[in-house]
């Protein structure tokens, strides 16, 4: 804690809570994770599988290019060599080892308070492993990639230093915490909406107000089945999956609870494991209702090749689920809540033989938030909590049965006689409307809901919204920000720019326009910002 730079990373630590975190540097190519001190240098950490996968999924996604190879990783004493005290290290076990943290007294700048690093069991307990980004400090220019399609896993000159740590630093954020997310009603594919599926804004709508609403026709009393699709992703494997689907009607207002904002609530949990009913995959093979996530080493399972226009084709990277629910015998008007819900990476709970400290199960948040439901860590007003037998929800959907009639004469091939234009739909091979996702983004004019019998919507009773149990997003990205500033420097003032326009603007008027290292314009109310260069140190 000697200097300035030491003592702001020690205070972000102690005021967030972070799972996952990255330190890049230069001077080699790996990815290094725990441990890399003496003290444990013929052993495992905790969690080791965990990290030995997450790293996997990091070298492959930001994969090589011309000259420069995927990341080797492994455990810093294996790849790199071993310190004493080293960032890694701290961050991952700094709340459990206190034996081997330091109390600090420096006495630089006026000195810094020895209680600052003194840390509760919950503060240093991630995954921060160490990125060396190049062999080279300074890469040369044709090894920092095209801007084009960067998030596209290539190992073409097109990839590059830049691109694929774009693409390893944006996996981070996608594996902090599982998500479940419904994709799909019969053959309508919803809009892309931000993943994890959490509405940030914090509106005092209730979640059936915020709920994608779909309107599909009444069976006439007969057994009608209506395909749902979903996918899980922020994890590796998936060790079981499902729809529950039951009655608006029967579940509180407020899905979260009220004070702390979890999500979903217990008396939410309690209706659905009373009243709803529970559909397993219909496209899994041997018996289990499991798969494997876009990030698993042997690829996304149930999968399906791409080409054409269905969910499961549009997003093939994505292990893609489906089942079916009956809403046959459902009356007109009736609303019906359907959740999918997902058990992963419960194997991250599986100790290596020779873990050191010897006789330690899961240690990080992010394997004991997976795989203890009565895991419980805080710190400076942030959370993470286990889930009831460790299931994830996603958020809901409302599937609206409708009169059939209503249907009749619909176009699909010319919606807007049928007064549909502003509207997803979908129909089945005879062209009739099978779905109509009647508040789809981008909607178009107001009233058009009106079309079809919409019950009236349930009241709101404050915020609804639910939170991620530790502000995981906003925590991580400061990180990933401060990592990045360590390698990026502002270089070559340029002149004034024009003042309040609100375009961000890429400069392709230089040498190699394509490439990472042309000059990047951020025309928005700034003045002489510069251009971005980035350096690796």
């Amino acid at each position: 804690m000697q200097t300035i730079a030491g003592r702001s990373i020690n205070e972000l630590w102690r005021s967030h809570l972070f799972q996952i975190g990255l330190t890049f540097h230069g001077g080699m190519e790996v990815i290094g994770y725990e441990w890399g001190a003496p003290t444990y240098l013929n052993l495992d950490a905790p969690d080791a599988l965990a990290q030995d996968q997450i790293a996997h999924a990091y070298s492959r996604y930001s994969n090589g290019f011309p000259g420069h190879v995927p990341y080797d990783f492994g455990t810093m004493n294996d790849k790199v060599y071993y310190v004493r005290g080293g960032m890694e290290d701290w961050a991952f076990a700094g709340s459990w080892d206190p034996d081997r943290v330091v109390q600090c007294t420096p006495t630089t700048y006026g000195g810094y308070p020895p209680e600052k690093t003194v840390y509760n069991n919950s503060t240093l307990r991630a995954f921060n492993m160490l990125i060396e980004t190049s062999d080279r400090k300074e890469p040369l220019r044709e090894d920092l990639g095209s801007r084009h399609d960067p998030l596209i896993s290539t190992n073409g000159r097109e990839n590059g230093h830049v691109a694929r740590n774009i693409r390893l630093a944006l996996l981070a954020m996608d594996v902090v915490e599982p998500y479940v997310s419904i994709r799909g009603v019969e053959e309508l594919v919803f809009e892309d909406d931000v993943i994890p599926t959490m509405n940030l804004k914090r509106s005092s709508t209730s979640y059936y107000d915020d709920a994608k609403l779909v309107w599909v026709p009444g069976g006439d009393n007969k057994s009608t089945t209506r395909k749902i699709t979903w996918t899980v992703g922020g994890a590796m494997t998936i060790d079981g999956t499902e729809i529950v689907y039951g009655l608006w009607d029967d579940l509180p207002t407020q899905l979260t609870e009220s004070t702390s904002g979890f999500y979903p609530s217990m008396e939410t949990r309690n209706v659905i494991d009373t009243k709803f009913q529970v559909v397993q995959p219909s496209n899994v093979e041997g018996g289990t209702s499991g798969g494997r996530s876009r990030w698993h080493a042997d690829g996304a399972y149930p999968a399906e090749p791409e080409g054409g226009d269905t969910y499961e084709q549009i997003y093939n990277y994505d292990p893609v689920f489906k089942a079916f629910i009956d809403t046959g015998k459902m009356p007109p008007g009736t609303a019906i809540a359907v959740f999918a819900r997902a058990k992963v990476d419960k194997d991250w709970a599986t100790s290596a033989a020779n873990v050191g400290p010897a006789g330690l199960g899961p240690a990080s948040h992010i394997v004991n938030a997976r795989t203890n439901p009565s895991y419980f860590a805080s710190n400076a007003g942030k959370v993470i909590h286990g889930r009831e037998y460790s299931w994830w929800y996603s958020d809901p959907i409302t599937v609206l049965v409708g009169d059939a009639k209503e249907a009749e004469g619909w176009d699909i091939n010319d919606p807007t006689a049928s007064g549909l234009t502003h509207f997803s739909l979908s129909s089945n091979a005879r062209g009739v409307v099978t779905a109509v996702h009647v508040n789809a983004r981008f909607a178009g004019k107001a009233g058009l809901t009106e079309t079809f019998s919409r019950p009236l919507p349930r009241s709101s009773g404050g915020d609804t919204t639910p939170r991620r149990s530790s502000s995981a997003s906003a925590a991580l990205v400061v990180m990933l920000l401060i990592a990045i500033g360590i390698f990026v420097r502002l270089v070559r003032p340029r002149r004034r720019r024009r003042a309040y326009r609100q375009t961000v603007a890429v400069s392709t008027d230089v040498e190699g326009g394509d490439d990472f290292d042309a000059s990047y314009r951020d025309d928005v109310g700034n003045e002489g910002i510069g251009d971005l260069e980035l350096r690796i140190s």
